[in-house]
């Protein structure tokens, strides 16, 4: 009999231990989302974690119960190309995924034709890309890392900016010359 309280004992010993030892140790997602981020820094892209609003929000995520009108965001993760070789300066701007498909964010001022130069090669990142926005000095995408079938996702998404960037370039020359 005392052999099996001195049994528990040890073993209770031992979840106390380890228990928060277990706790603190990074899930299998959180692993899958540091190697997608390592990745994007060795490929030379920035990462941030940052918001953006969702055009698709329902009406109650839209206003408070006391009837305050709120925006509704979404958390993402903004993965970034530094674009060095812009011919003159280009407006910002922010493009949203929605229901109806990329529409500009409000305050964005993207030019006259852009979208439609740029839909194709938006169309290319990965389905869980929630908004594309131009700075100035960067071009980046809001993607909600969604676990994705190719091991070669981060590589496709810095090709998809770097043609997208190459046409945003393009675009601000015709507009200068123009």
């Amino acid at each position: 009999m005392d052999g099996i309280w001195i049994g528990v004992i040890i073993v209770g010993v031992l979840i106390v231990a380890f228990g928060p030892i277990l706790y603190v140790l990074p899930s299998k997602k959180d692993r899958r989302l540091a190697a997608l981020r390592g990745e994007a820094r060795r490929l030379g892209l920035t990462v941030e974690l940052k918001s953006v609003t969702n055009p698709d929000a329902a009406a109650t995520e839209r206003v408070t119960a006391g009837g305050r009108p709120r925006a509704p965001m979404q958390a993402c993760a903004r993965y970034a190309l530094a674009l060095d070789r812009m011919p003159g300066p280009a407006p910002p701007w922010r493009l949203l995924r929605s229901a109806r498909g990329w529409i500009a964010d409000e305050g964005t001022d993207l030019p006259a034709g852009w979208l439609g130069q740029l839909q194709p090669l938006i169309d290319a990142l990965p389905d869980d890309v929630v908004a594309v926005d131009f700075s100035g000095r960067d071009l980046g995408c809001y993607w909600l890392e969604r676990p994705a079938p190719e091991t070669d996702a981060v590589a496709k998404l810095k090709s998809a900016l770097a043609s997208i960037g190459d046409q945003v370039a393009a675009l601000s020359a015709d507009a200068e010359a123009g």
